[in-house]
């Protein structure tokens, strides 16, 4: 699937069906509805109506399908839950072929090792000679990891939620002036394509910078720019401003039926009409992504294309700009910079061409690379590596001639993303900046025997109050780490190996005025796990699933236990539990049962969000009824005496009589 083509990401039909009461809406229908909606790309409807078909029959190729509209719908974390789901029960190998997506699903959520392996076996595997060549494009991408720089000088900084809100942003530039224009849509909600909303289009946007440097306000262009049946994206300028390039796209249900270059002359402080590029567009092609930039000594618009007689996929091309305002036909640039995938918003500056492509090796889906041009050829192209590319898709990279500022579009998580669907949905904006000061943590990990792979290393900030965000590294092929450090600031870092005891370092920038590299070696011991016999109907505690009170609401502390429940749940796969919750005596005895029960259930929604079957799990609330201390009703005690009580336990029910566990969490006495 060509990731853009989709513009409309997030967005989706009125359909009539979904105004009949459930009850009469059968399993053919609901089958019937969530193809067609597929055929349209109208994937959230898809999406509704196959999970309503599961939940009705429970069918494997139904489950498939859901993976497969989260994939499209980026939302990783599902496509993988769903994609294990089927993986991990089918001793037949009948969907062997779907770990493909599963591999680079997992890649996508940077869990490189986990990805490596699924990719790996696939490719030795797998009789689809295409499908072989996308998985070992995966994985060479992951081998380089530890041959990319890691860019430690450069800053990446996503703009505030005045600019960045839930939906994609589609191309943004920088005008002469200092201006920002971008395109997007105008909404923080889902929008329902049924013929009345106002904001049924993206539009372009510009924002001025505020005396901070901060983009505040913004501003749609007018109507002959933004035209209501059409959606306005990818706005780039000339050298000196006075041109805007845009691309004005036309919709077909909720995928591109036309898209064709305008350009607008500035008038004084107001844009003119748009004139279409007539040469550059065709009635049977698409053109997107404009860019001014040089080639022979002349100014040229690159652009990207689908025209017929291309690589594959979209290539870049680009069309001499002559003195009169006239446009050259097209031309490729040729296999030096496309492949038979999909090549994305060019820039030009300063000799180099930045783009992004999905047809060469990468750390995500498109990374960044760029190819200098030495006059008459374009010399091998460069991946940007790590910070400019992340492990999902990096795109509409632009930098001034100096290097030192820009912009670029990425779907990387990032604290206090607004999101639609997921943390990995929608493409939003970041700012570049050159670090004045350079100092980074560069960690190395050992065992006895040497270099230890695959380690993770989380690194707080102790200067906060509570720090409790840390920057997590891992590295499935290499031992070493990189981190950006701030002047002044104390810090613990928790190195940490499945199989190994953790360890802690602490150090501190205090006093480095220069650029310097802090500079550790930390070398890990073996654990010797414990392992508990658990019988049937034998109460298990969760060491680390406490809540707040009055609130049940899983804490992030949970995920530890809750990961190593669902692996005993993966490990023995006929294993039945009752998951069981437990309040403290405050509050009344009514309520206390009611919120027991609340808790119980989200706990198991994490695990079945994760892949666990439902009908596996039995959420029972116990509210006050099995105090475990002294604290009962009357009884004065602290918050932490309280808090031991508000528990999760698990038991066996059904399957195995016995099973074998690492002691994480401890035996009810």
């Amino acid at each position: 699937m060509k990731k853009f083509i989709v513009l409309l990401l997030l967005t989706s039909f009125s359909l009539s069906l979904t105004a009949q009461p459930l009850r009469k809406i059968t399993y053919k229908m609901m089958i019937e509805t969530a193809e067609v909606s597929m055929e349209t790309g109208d994937y959230l409807n898809a999406l509704d109506y196959y999970k309503m078909a599961y939940e009705d029959k429970k069918e494997k190729e139904i489950s498939l399908k859901i993976a497969q509209v989260y994939y499209l719908l980026k939302d990783y974390k599902y496509a993988a839950n769903y994609y294990k789901r089927i993986l991990r029960r089918d001793k037949k190998n009948e969907y062997f072929e779907h770990k493909l997506f599963y591999g680079k699903s997992l890649k996508r959520l940077n869990e490189y090792q986990d990805a490596y392996t699924e990719l790996v076996e696939y490719a030795r595997a797998t009789e689809d000679p295409d499908g072989r060549a996308e998985a070992m494009l995966e994985i060479r991408g992951m081998e380089m990891y530890n041959e990319l720089a890691d860019n430690v000088e450069m800053e990446f900084t996503p703009l505030d939620d005045n600019i960045n809100k839930a939906f994609s942003i589609y191309g943004a530039s920088v005008h002469p002036d200092g201006s920002l224009y971008f395109g997007s849509f105008d909404s923080r909600k889902k929008i329902v394509l049924n013929g009345e909303a106002e904001n049924e289009n993206a539009k372009i946007y510009v924002a001025k910078p505020d005396a901070s440097g901060m983009f505040s306000e913004l501003t749609p262009l007018g109507e002959h720019i933004n035209r209501p049946e059409f959606s306005s994206v990818h706005p780039s300028f000339s050298a000196d401003g006075q041109r805007m390039y845009f691309t004005r796209v036309l919709l077909q249900n909720n995928e591109i039926k036309d898209a064709k270059l305008f350009v607008s002359q500035l008038k004084e402080t107001e844009w003119s009409p748009p004139m279409e590029l007539m040469n550059v567009n065709g009635a049977d092609f698409n053109s997107l992504h404009p860019a001014v930039g040089e080639l022979f000594g002349q100014e040229v618009l690159y652009f990207i294309s689908d025209m017929a007689g291309g690589k594959g996929g979209y290539d870049i091309y680009y069309a001499t700009i002559g003195s009169d305002g006239s446009y050259s036909n097209p031309v490729n640039l040729g296999s030096a910079i496309n492949t038979v995938d999909d090549e994305l918003s060019p820039y030009f500056v300063d000799g180099k061409l930045y783009y992004s492509t999905n047809g060469l090796s990468g750390l995500g889906g498109f990374d960044i690379y760029f190819s200098v041009w030495d006059g008459q050829k374009w010399a091998k192209p460069e991946n940007m590596g790590k910070g400019y590319n992340s492990s999902v898709d990096d795109l509409f990279f632009s930098i001034d001639e100096d290097g030192r500022k820009g912009f670029l579009l990425s779907s990387r998580p990032y604290k206090g993303k607004r999101k639609l669907q997921s943390e990995t949905c929608c493409d939003h904006l970041f700012k570049i900046s050159a670090r004045q000061l350079i100092i980074n943590l560069l960690a190395e990990v050992y065992n006895e025997e040497g270099p230890l792979t695959d380690a993770k290393i989380e690194l707080l900030d102790m200067s906060k109050v509570n720090p409790a965000d840390p920057v997590t590294r891992s590295n499935f092929n290499g031992n070493s780490f990189n981190f950006l450090l701030t002047q002044d600031i104390a810090y613990k870092a928790i190195v940490t190996h499945k199989g190994y005891d953790p360890k802690t370092i602490e150090f501190t920038t205090a006093g480095i005025l220069d650029d310097y590299t802090v500079k550790k070696q930390v070398t890990l011991e073996k654990m010797a796990p414990e392992v508990q016999i658990v019988k049937i109907n034998e109460p298990i505690r969760l060491n680390n699933i406490y809540y707040d009170y009055d609130d049940f609401k899983i804490l992030p502390d949970a995920e530890q236990d809750l990961e190593t429940l669902m692996g005993l749940m993966i490990k023995y796969d006929d294993m039945v539990i009752e998951l069981s919750s437990h309040t403290d005596a405050r509050g009344k005895t009514d309520y206390n049962q009611r919120l027991s029960q609340k808790r119980a259930n989200a706990a198991k929604s994490w695990l079945v969000e994760n892949g666990i079957e439902d009908d596996r799990i039995k959420p029972v609330g116990y509210g006050e009824s099995q105090i475990l201390n002294r604290c009962k009703n009357g009884v004065n005690c602290s918050d932490d005496d309280h808090r031991f009580n508000r528990r999760t336990e698990f038991k066996i029910i059904a399957g195995p009589t016995t099973i074998e566990i690492e002691k994480q969490v401890n035996s009810e006495e």
